[in-house]
């Protein structure tokens, strides 16, 4: 009888989720069990040389039900520099821990993405990006973006780095973290 659900034991079904008669719930693999976002619409600077959170609205957290259980985290960051003066260095982090970096090389600087724009100030970029982590966990989490410039130079977030105030020029832009409890 592989397959085969007994259904005297099935107290209620709703969706992909199976509430048996004691109470549990099952959730088929692989599908969404809650997601929670959150959005930054104002501008942002970085221009600390050490990895640091860029706004607190690019951070957020979530309680997984299971500890089989995975997190997709899915992002993107607007940003804008002066020029080709410095490198940001973006990194997607859950809690104090760097999620999905470049491999060691020497002396060059690890980050989920490097920022730059060539000799354009009055250019946007745009990274977006996602990450399927295991936390492995029952408790809180925060994922959050961090960022960092490579001299000091200011990294400006959902701005270019001219930053002009007319129509026919500088815009604004928007930034998004997205996790989703993916049941594992």
């Amino acid at each position: 009888m592989t397959g085969q659900i007994n259904v005297n034991k099935i107290a209620a079904r709703t969706g992909n989720a199976i509430t048996i008669a004691s109470g549990s719930v099952l959730q088929a693999p692989g599908h969404v069990l809650q997601t929670i976002s959150q959005s930054l619409t104002d501008e942002a600077t970085v221009t600390t040389q050490t990895q640091a959170d860029i706004h607190s609205q690019l951070s957020l957290q979530i309680t997984p039900s299971s500890a089989s259980n995975k997190i997709l985290v899915s992002y993107n960051i607007t940003y804008g520099l002066n020029g080709d003066v410095a490198h940001g260095y973006l990194y997607v982090v859950r809690d104090s821990t760097n999620l999905l970096i470049g491999t060691a090389s020497g002396n060059r600087d690890r980050a989920t993405h490097v920022l730059n724009i060539g000799n354009n100030p009055g250019s946007h970029q745009n990274v977006a990006g996602f990450f399927l982590d295991s936390p492995n966990t029952t408790s809180a989490v925060t994922y959050k973006l961090q960022c960092k410039s490579s001299n000091g130079t200011a990294i400006y977030i959902n701005r270019s780095g001219r930053d002009t105030n007319n129509v026919d020029y500088d815009g604004r832009g928007t930034s998004t973290i997205v996790v989703q409890e993916i049941a594992g």
